[in-house]
């Protein structure tokens, strides 16, 4: 290819309004050399969600995550700061945390030559190697930092020094949850998911609500397709809600448990959507947080977490695990279906007589703001968008 994906011209066709635009080229969901290109372009310069604070809630608690093809991992370190580093040995360059590790007291030991870090990233042992520095200063072989930052209950981290501060990059969005105790939640349930399609369609699914009463029709009982509107100002994200939800007799109604602390009677009864540009999705429901982490890891492969957060005040209610594990598994089965969906999607955009579709307001004008920040990433020009 002769790179025309890094050209404006090549997304032309998505720049017109959403009812007079068409989709994104196919290309860009099944190309291996696009795909490396968007890891040095957008995974590379954006901020990306790698979990939660809950998870780093102790200091030597530790998260891993790969981001744009690049090893990461996040430590809380002993001054109550979220620290995070490329997740490499500056010795030979082995990983350093495996995923699920967890620091032994206040230090990193690098399990190949055993070479020792400190919580803010300092060598502080390099055995056999001459401690008392002549042969190495220590002070130039530090670990390879990386921008942290958090908003509520989750830790994005960015690979570019240069790019945006977080609190800009979501601009109105934390000011449009402020009645959420998100900074309160912690995780309570995970499932991992080894699917077989860009993590762009899982997005833009997602993000468009045409698609549920074919393949959502339990999900319809609570949030109907016209119920849904649109709620997205300025910042990195699209967003939509539904109000006030139905009393479809599921485990995500409204009533089926305590609403979180603090919330207006409005946001007790309903459901908030949205998602943080590139890879963090949120179902914020009144007496949970269904969050999906997306990470690709090909053209044509994303690992995705779903995870189920809640207020720690809930952790009380009788029969606590039990509705946990429901309201995982009516997740489970709505993310299985959407799968299914997405993964037939991949397959069909092989034709190569297929260049894009059309979108309908109504509907899908999430799907064509997320495309537009797609576009901007690859052409070097990423800019936050207006509120609708």
């Amino acid at each position: 290819m002769s790179q025309e994906y890094l050209k404006p011209p090549y997304f032309e066709s998505i720049r017109r309004p959403v009812d007079e635009a068409v989709t994104m080229n196919p290309a860009v969901y099944r190309t291996p050399e696009i795909h490396a290109a968007e890891a040095e372009r957008l995974w590379a310069k954006s901020w990306v969600c790698v979990g939660y604070t809950c998870q780093i809630s102790g200091s030597g608690k530790v998260l891993t995550a790969t981001v744009g093809g690049q090893p990461v991992f996040v430590v809380r370190a002993s001054d109550g700061q979220p620290r995070a580093f490329l997740n490499v040995c500056r010795h030979r360059g082995s990983i350093l945390v495996e995923e699920g590790a967890e620091c032994k007291s206040d230090r990193i030991r690098c399990p190949y030559h055993a070479w020792t870090y400190d919580l803010t990233g300092k060598l502080q042992h390099c055995p056999l190697f001459g401690d008392d520095g002549r042969h190495l200063p220590k002070e130039d072989y530090g670990l390879l930092s990386v921008r942290v930052a958090t908003w509520g209950c989750f830790v994005f981290v960015s690979l570019d020094p240069k790019a945006m501060p977080l609190s800009d990059y979501l601009g109105d969005l934390p000011s449009r949850y402020a009645g959420f105790p998100l900074d309160e939640l912690v995780l309570v349930r995970r499932k991992k998911y080894d699917i077989q399609a860009n993590w762009k369609l899982l997005a833009e699914n997602f993000l468009e609500y045409y698609h549920l009463p074919w393949v959502h029709p339990e999900l319809t009982t609570v949030t109907a397709i016209e119920m849904h509107k649109r709620n997205q100002g300025a910042g990195m994200y699209m967003s939509f809600y539904a109000s006030p939800l139905l009393r479809g007799g599921t485990p995500v109604d409204a009533d089926f448990l305590p609403p979180m602390p603090g919330l207006s009677e409005v946001e007790a009864t309903s459901g908030y959507f949205p998602l943080v540009f590139p890879n963090v999705a949120m179902f914020l429901m009144p007496h949970h947080l269904f969050s999906l982490l997306m990470f690709p890891t090909s053209e044509g492969r994303t690992e995705e977490y779903g995870d189920i957060l809640v207020h720690p005040s809930v952790l009380s209610e009788p029969g606590i695990e039990e509705k946990l594990q429901a309201i995982l598994a009516f997740y489970d089965m709505v993310n299985i279906q959407d799968i299914a969906a997405v993964e037939k999607v991949q397959k069909g955009i092989q034709a190569r007589a297929y260049a894009g579709g059309r979108m309908i307001q109504r509907f899908e004008e999430p799907v064509h703001r997320f495309q537009n920040m797609v576009a901007d990433y690859f052409i070097g020009q990423p800019c936050v968008p207006r509120g609708d």
